[in-house]
């Protein structure tokens, strides 16, 4: 085949996704919050199960999952690819542990840049499976706008106390017994108009059934969402039934609401480095290793000297001080570079979900992005473990001219890599 036939078959095959992506794979838009989502009972009655969290459990699974079966039939000349693939990727991250820190401490460092990346990459490949963010349970718009008329309330009091106003009280409705039960009476007037006002145009998606296992309604359905407004019957304080007008375009549209849900999906899965906790939870451990290892080569008391200098007078304490506020912004810079690029590209996946009827055939095109993206961020990670690594147990090594030659070699690899 030759390369316009190549060209004009990738262009058919576009069009006939595009056409059937638009009969069948229009969906709603999806909410997306930058905290992850209580989709579970609390553990030990303090700690909510989230969804990402469930997440960093399924890619613990799979990590392990992929290290028993590599090992699990080993022989002195391997003949599973699983095998040779995983001996393979350990052995090039040995070689480019022992390039940035040298044979003895990138040896060391092995262990746990080598987990991070390993452990990272495949969260990151995990949450491109559709079903991340697509299947769940579903909040109720009864208790959205629970919560919402809460929070309202709670800002609505401190702008009333800065004027030295009374504070507006909710009344809890004593006849809610559940989800689908609002859970405060009519609230006064003074706070229903500017409520109304701020909820009114919020979008719930409209779900078959009432409880249990949900996922995006997708397909040829015309009407998949609604307005709070078009819900909510704000003047009598309850949720509208049966036939309803819904605004489609410019135009308005009876839709039955009979054995429907309208809410959010709260997915039971969400890419783990999403969650700023996670991303905050692996920059801690990498760091802890990071000055326990500084400690173990130049001494308690020759590394804290970085940080806890009088000697060298008051610029030997200023220096000092930004030291230890560098190691603070460290820790900062892993949780939101690895939090921020990895949420970035989830709403970059939901904006594609949601033009993918009209564009389904170059949908291919952001997932192989997010594939590559996910694989950068993790070796990014990695690699600056190494590097931060080894200025902590070169910084203090054979005197001053040791150190700023320590200095210049990782950061000449760090800029390498």
């Amino acid at each position: 085949m030759s390369s316009k036939q190549k060209i004009w078959l990738f262009v058919l095959l576009a069009v006939v996704a595009t056409v059937l992506g638009r009969l069948f794979l229009n969906s709603p838009i999806a909410h997306v919050q930058l905290a992850a989502e209580t989709v579970g009972n609390q553990i030990f009655g303090k700690w909510d199960i989230t969804n990402s969290l469930i997440a960093a459990w399924c890619t613990m699974g799979l990590v392990l999952l992929i290290a028993f079966l590599a090992v699990r039939r080993m022989k002195l000349v391997p003949t599973s690819r699983l095998y040779g693939l995983v001996e393979s990727l350990i052995g090039w991250l040995r070689d480019l542990a022992e390039s940035m820190a040298g044979v003895k401490w990138g040896r060391t460092f092995l262990p746990l840049t080598a987990s991070l990346f390993i452990f990272i990459v495949i969260a990151n490949w995990s949450a491109l499976l559709p079903v991340f963010g697509t299947i769940g349970k579903v909040e109720p718009a009864e208790e959205i706008l629970s919560h919402e008329l809460h929070d309202y309330a709670k800002d609505l009091n401190k702008d009333r106390k800065d004027a030295g106003l009374e504070e507006i009280h909710l009344v809890k409705n004593k006849k809610a017994h559940g989800h689908h039960d609002i859970k405060y009476e009519k609230p006064p007037k003074e706070v229903l108009a500017g409520f109304e006002r701020e909820v009114a145009t919020d979008r719930l998606v409209i779900f078959d059934g009432e409880d249990g296992l949900r996922m995006i309604p997708i397909g040829f359905k015309k009407i998949k969402e609604m307005r709070v407004g078009e819900y909510w019957d704000f003047e009598h304080w309850e949720a509208r039934h049966g036939e309803v007008q819904i605004k489609v375009g410019d135009e308005l549209e009876t839709f039955d609401l009979e054995g429907k849900t309208a809410g959010r999906l709260l997915p039971y899965l969400r890419s783990m480095n999403t969650d700023l906790m996670n991303t905050l939870a692996l920059a801690l451990v990498a760091m802890f290793l990071v000055e326990f290892w500084g400690m173990k080569a130049n001494g308690f008391r020759g590394y804290t000297s970085r940080f806890i200098n009088f000697k060298q007078g008051p610029i030997g304490f200023f220096v000092g001080l930004l030291e230890s506020i560098g190691e603070i912004a460290r820790i900062i810079s892993f949780s939101f570079r690895l939090l921020g690029n990895m949420f970035a590209g989830e709403i970059l996946l939901f904006s594609f979900l949601f033009l993918l009827p009209v564009m389904a055939g170059i949908f291919i095109l952001p997932f192989f992005m997010e594939t590559v993206v996910g694989m950068i961020q993790a070796l990014v990670f990695a690699a600056l473990t190494l590097v931060f690594a080894s200025m902590a147990v070169a910084s203090h090594e054979g005197g001053q001219g040791d150190e700023g030659h320590a200095h210049g070699k990782t950061e000449e690899h760090a800029a390498g890599h």
